[in-house]
């Protein structure tokens, strides 16, 4: 229905559709009888099932069976070469980083996103930005983290901070951050959700994203002996669905700032094994969709830059 109140045309499309699938109908009926509309319902379920499966086939060949193991993350050959779709680099660079701003910007409005900020908590750690793009550097989607305090982040569960207290406080830059203890999923966005039409290719973006990132903080992070502790907010039903693809379930309620009364999801006590099931899962689903260059962290301070020009 949305769709439909954005483009008046596509009622009268359906209108023509619809009339035009009775008059099938009809067809099918004074021919074959009964059986002639059996023959257009079992079309109808079979023929769209086969075209996605053809069209599937046509993008991708199936990768061949080999005794190899999978590769390892960041020696994958590019997507140039073999002709996967999407490449994900972590870190991106900082002309990404920029873009994606802009394009939370256009999706979540100027006030609820301050360029200048966001691009410093980027340069504080680079390696917490996963971002989706293709071949010819179109951005598809993204996801970011932070990496926090646990006490200055558990003031923040009990309702004593607001959010823009616990980044002020709380959050911590490389190489800290490798160490953190408290994983927080800040945003996740998915631009194709615009568009009804791109349903499959959506679970196909959202599946890499989420391999992405669990691969990111494998590759990053020190998982000390009790684990680490990973957050979210839900702020609608299909940023959850994402959430619970990571394993979370919603814990507790915001009781404070811009996101109060929206559910917190968690999962506390994340080992490295949890990580690398998930990691197992997806890279088995998405591998050959997807380029994945996960660079190990190279030093203190990577890429600092002075972001007041933003």
């Amino acid at each position: 229905m949305a769709q439909m109140r954005a483009h008046p045309e596509l009622i009268l499309l359906t209108a023509l559709a619809f009339v035009g699938y009775i008059l099938m109908m009809n067809e099918a009926y004074k021919l074959l009888g009964l059986f002639g509309i059996l023959a257009v319902i079992a079309a109808t379920a079979i023929i769209p099932f086969l075209a996605l499966r053809l069209h599937g086939a046509r993008q991708v060949d199936p990768p061949e069976e080999s005794g190899e193991e999978l590769a390892p993350v960041g020696l994958l050959r590019s997507c140039e070469e073999d002709g996967r779709p999407y490449r994900v680099r972590v870190p991106p660079s900082s002309a990404v980083a920029y873009d994606v701003i802009r394009k939370a910007q256009d999706v979540f409005g100027s006030d609820a996103i301050n360029p200048e900020e966001d691009m410093k908590a980027f340069f504080s750690d680079p390696y917490s930005l996963i971002c989706l793009q293709d071949s010819d550097e179109n951005i598809f989607g993204f996801i970011d983290y932070y990496a926090f305090e646990k006490n200055h982040f558990k003031l923040f569960l009990q309702g004593d901070y607001a959010f823009d207290n616990l980044l002020a406080t709380g959050l911590l830059a490389h190489p800290q951050a490798r160490k953190a203890k408290v994983v927080y999923l800040a945003t996740i966005l998915n631009l194709s959700f615009l568009l009804d039409s791109m349903r499959a290719e959506r679970r196909r973006q959202n599946g890499i994203l989420v391999w992405a990132t669990v691969s990111a903080i494998l590759e990053h992070h020190t998982f000390p002996p009790d684990g680490i502790d990973i957050y979210s907010i839900g702020w609608d039903k299909g940023g959850a669905a994402i959430l619970k693809m990571f394993g979370l379930q919603p814990v507790s309620r915001v009781m404070r700032g811009q996101a109060e009364g929206k559910w917190i999801y968690c999962k506390r006590g994340v080992h490295k094994r949890d990580l690398e099931a998930i990691r197992c899962r997806y890279q088995k689903r998405y591998e050959r969709w997807c380029e994945l260059d996960v660079r190990p962290p190279a030093g203190p301070a990577p890429r600092m830059a002075d972001a007041r020009g933003v």
